[in-house]
């Protein structure tokens, strides 16, 4: 079991109890063991501490450090601010000793020491890096498939990179492994690593701290179902500030969600007991959506093989392979998959791609997992029939078969080539088999 030092920073439970809630359950499920230490000051934040002068930021830093070095723990934190600072006050330290010597001087008048032993984590770390992805998707219980969410990383989670090391500073990846360890779609988008604005608040600069804030809103909104984060004041930009565009009448709603809520919910905890409804931006429109999702899928489920068509969409290989796609390039049947896993079976069913797929098994034969793009549009033909959508020389064939067992009447060709008559159609035996069949399907 992993044992840390939770510094939650000033924010979090000042401002965001609801957030060190969810950080607590999924901390607790996952078996990561904490520590509140005693003691503790704010980290200090870089835009203030900074600002008196660079000894009171490494002091201040380093007090905070060496009080978990006492207690013979690594620091986990849940905000970005609070980890940025620590790392790069643990960079210089460890880099200038001269500048550690003067410090400790400063620290040894309380009885403290900083050594340099102590690790500095952010939440994300420790679940991707220690507890990793894979083992999140383990303990999901309500996966979050097809729900689209735009991850925010913040700046002091990847930077500065002088200091910062575990992803990489301008197209990291780690968070959003863990978004799609849920079943959600981390989608892409070109604001993603810009600034929330928040310390441009302090400067008085609220109006533009409030356009930085909407620019990314106003694209995500169009391409996700939520917005995902894991720094306390990157949060307020996009849930507090987005309620009071919301109040001045700006079309804004864009759903924010901590990172640990969204484990949390994929977890099987509750928004209630997680107290989600403290949001200021409300996320009812983002659960029921998950709702409806969910029971998508369940229906999808008792006709598909979901993991299956998942790993199937994912990879594609033989897309290339497939007869019809070469002469007809309007026929997409990986988009078919990907529509389906989108909630668009309905849509699917109408259109023309179901029965574009002549089930000649190159796919199959080709895929490296036995599976076979064919198997879906076997099932997809079988509902579109049920559901009275076939073509209508399927149909046509279908009436055929049901009526007379067969494809086609001899005719006198036959005659001609003196061929022997054909034995007796055993046309009603099969109609009398096929009655039972239904009889028994609808009981």
């Amino acid at each position: 079991m992993s044992h840390y030092a939770m510094f939650l920073g000033c924010t979090i439970p000042a401002r965001f109890p609801f957030m060190e809630k969810s950080i607590r359950m999924v901390l607790s499920e996952l078996g990561i063991q904490t520590t509140d230490l005693e003691g503790t000051t704010c980290c200090p934040t870089k835009s203030l501490a900074k600002v008196i002068g660079s000894k009171t930021w490494h002091v201040t830093g380093a007090r905070n450090l060496a009080l978990a070095e006492a207690a013979g723990l690594d620091i986990l934190t849940p905000c970005n601010g609070c980890f940025s600072s620590f790392k790069a006050v643990a960079t210089d330290l460890n880099m200038d000793l001269n500048l550690r010597d003067s410090v400790n001087q400063e620290l040894d008048r309380i009885g403290l020491e900083y050594t340099g032993k102590v690790k500095i984590k952010h939440i994300v770390q420790v679940l991707h890096d220690d507890v990793t992805a894979a083992e999140i998707k383990k303990r999901v219980v309500r996966p979050l498939t097809g729900m689209k969410l735009a991850v925010h990383y913040g700046c002091h989670m990847v930077r500065p990179s002088s200091a910062i090391h575990f992803d990489d500073p301008n197209r990291p990846t780690k968070f959003d492994a863990l978004v799609e360890a849920t079943g959600a779609q981390s989608v892409d988008y070109n604001t993603k690593m810009m600034c929330c604005g928040s310390d441009l608040n302090s400067a008085g600069e609220s109006d533009a701290a409030i356009a930085m804030s909407r620019e990314k809103l106003l694209e995500t909104q169009r391409l996700a179902d939520g917005m995902t984060m894991a720094c306390p004041a990157c949060f307020t930009q996009y849930d507090s500030k987005q309620y009071l565009m919301q109040k001045s009448g700006e079309h804004i709603d864009m759903p924010v969600i901590y990172l640990t809520e969204l484990l949390g919910l994929s977890f099987g905890f509750s928004p209630e007991e997680m107290g989600m409804k403290m949001h200021r931006v409300d996320t009812t429109q983002f659960l029921e959506k998950w709702e409806q999702r969910t029971a998508y899928l369940e229906d999808v489920r008792n006709n598909f093989d979901l993991d299956m068509l998942e790993r199937c969409y994912q990879c594609g290989a033989c897309m290339d392979d497939c007869p019809v796609v070469k002469i007809n390039p309007d026929f997409d049947p990986n988009q078919v998959i990907g529509d389906i896993l989108a909630g668009k079976l309905e849509e699917v069913l109408n259109g023309p791609d179901v029965w574009r797929c002549v089930s000649c098994y190159t796919c199959f034969e080709l895929c490296p997992q036995k599976f076979g793009m064919n198997k879906v549009f076997e099932s997809l033909k079988q509902l579109a029939y049920q559901m009275n959508i076939t073509p209508e020389g399927v149909d046509g064939g279908i009436k055929m078969l049901l009526e007379t067992g067969r494809l086609g009447e001899p005719t006198a060709m036959r005659k001609k080539l003196k061929l022997p008559e054909l034995p007796k159609s055993g046309s009603k035996d099969l109609r009398i088999l096929l009655e039972l069949d239904e009889e028994s399907e609808s009981q």
